[in-house]
């Protein structure tokens, strides 16, 4: 029942014109939880699905549990609403698109990213300016891991924010992008690195749009520490991820070195290029904070460092 019931539950929810605070009302949840619902973050439990049809069955006659089962035409087809022909399946991807995954370099870099992913694996939190509060950092939660074909898959969270995405190694740097399932909003991102078993810190320049109604594109200095290896338990690493996204992302005053506010928040531009600083954002590789270390030197178990 897992699998589809998102979009399940939001069109049941567009058929009868019931919105998530209503429907949370009826079945004695928080809103956000239905909200959870219908974005896929949680299915609801056995308990909270057996009142989340009683309420449906309210409205619509007949409904029962054995209706969740169906796909979303024939569920469609119970409500009187048609359901348009499901996208493309992912690997029809614009002629464009195909051929710049065909460039040679970059089948080899995916290829060639197995060992820059192994060393990248784990738990990390980013440090960066908030451009929607000048002089504020913030920290989200990022999870790396490795991929059978070499890219590296990551996860990255803030507030209900969730984006997923890859990355692989070219030369020295890291080249990441991810994209926001739900919405379709994207981040790319591009980060030194070290050439070292293990990778405990990056820093590069990361490129997004601000979460405000005209979705402003902004490019900001970013720096990512690792905070915990993974267990090896897929379900583990899941829920511990998940309890680092419920930290607060704002990071307190005063929290961030000086030495990490001067590297990532500086003056650009003419004036600064007049005084020896830079003309645009840039973290050169000799003044980058990217560092590793030995595998020997990594903890047996997991290891966390609270935010």
């Amino acid at each position: 029942m897992a699998e589809g019931f998102a979009d399940k539950l939001s069109l049941v929810l567009k058929a009868l014109s019931i919105s998530r605070g209503r429907l949370a009302a009826d079945v004695g949840v928080d809103k956000s939880l239905v909200g959870r619902w219908c974005n896929g973050q949680v299915s609801p439990s056995a308990h909270n699905c057996a009142r989340l049809t009683q309420a449906i069955a309210a409205r619509q006659p007949g409904f029962t549990m054995l209706d969740w089962e169906h796909d979303l035409p024939a569920l469609g087809a119970r409500f009187g609403v048609t359901v348009s022909a499901p996208p493309p399946p992912p690997s029809a991807v614009p002629s464009g698109f195909a051929e710049w995954l065909a460039v040679p370099k970059f089948r080899e870099a995916a290829l060639a990213s197995g060992p820059a992913s192994t060393a990248l694996a784990g738990f990390w939190r980013t440090t960066r300016p908030v451009p929607e509060f000048p002089g504020k950092f913030v920290h989200d939660h990022v999870i790396m891991q490795t991929s059978p074909d070499g890219p590296l898959r990551f996860r990255i969270g803030l507030f209900s924010s969730r984006l997923v995405g890859w990355s692989m190694a070219v030369g020295d740097q890291m080249f990441c992008c991810a994209s926001n399932q739900l919405t379709g909003s994207s981040i790319f991102a591009i980060f030194n690195r070290v050439h070292r078993p293990r990778i405990d810190c990056i820093d590069g320049v990361t490129l997004a749009c601000m979460a405000d109604a005209g979705g402003v594109p902004v490019a900001a200095a970013c720096m990512l520490e690792r905070v915990g290896d993974l267990s090896g338990d897929d379900a583990a690493d899941d829920a511990h991820y998940e309890a680092l996204l419920a930290e607060h992302p704002i990071a307190p005053d005063g929290s961030v070195p000086d030495h990490v506010v001067k590297h990532l928040w500086r003056d650009t531009g003419p004036t600064a290029l007049a005084q020896g600083g830079d003309a645009m954002i840039m973290i050169r590789s000799m003044a980058s904070l990217a560092r590793g270390s030995s595998p020997a030197a990594a903890p047996p178990t997991l290891r966390v460092v609270s935010g």
